[in-house]
């Protein structure tokens, strides 16, 4: 009876070893992480779209990270609950503090996103605005064809003679 409980002491000792490594793993992914989103939130809100392109190869490594460290904890799932305390809390308010980090980054880059959706509308609205007015034609009185221009400058120029 004894020789069983000797077995099994240590593997549980390992597994909360092994537990509290995971923890500590996705703490440190977790806090790089939250860092550079919060480096790109205040890029995009600056409109510094240079420094957010240089941080998308580190953004996508993070998120890779990330997603593994956190299916490797779902193999702890049933030791979570003896977690230490102290270890859990730390936990709890860096996973908030990430999600928080992580609402203020999808805002910004939504908020970029409909800026320069706005701004190619506006850029092709007056691009199409200007074909149209060169396109137009009007006719002088003596029936010839003439540019809308150059037709309401003349129609001003006659009245005003």
């Amino acid at each position: 009876m004894q020789n069983e409980n000797l077995k099994t002491a240590p593997k549980k000792e390992n597994t909360k070893l092994a537990l509290k490594t995971q923890i500590q793993e996705i703490l440190a992914v977790m806090l790089a992480f939250s860092n550079l989103l919060v480096k790109e939130t205040a890029a995009l809100k600056n409109a510094d779209f240079k420094t957010v392109d240089k941080l998308q190869a580190d953004k996508k490594l993070f998120a890779k990270q990330y997603e593994a460290k956190i299916t490797a904890l779902a193999a702890y799932r049933e030791e979570l609950p003896g977690l230490e305390l102290a270890l859990r809390e730390k936990l709890i308010k860096e996973r908030l503090r990430f999600n928080t980090v992580l609402d203020d980054n999808m805002k910004a880059l939504d908020i970029a996103q409909n800026s320069t959706k706005r701004l190619i509308n506006r850029i092709l609205e007056a691009a199409r605005m200007a074909v149209v007015d060169q396109k137009q034609t009007n006719y002088s009185s003596g029936g010839k064809a003439m540019a809308y221009k150059s037709a309401s400058m003349s129609i001003n120029v006659d009245r005003s003679l």
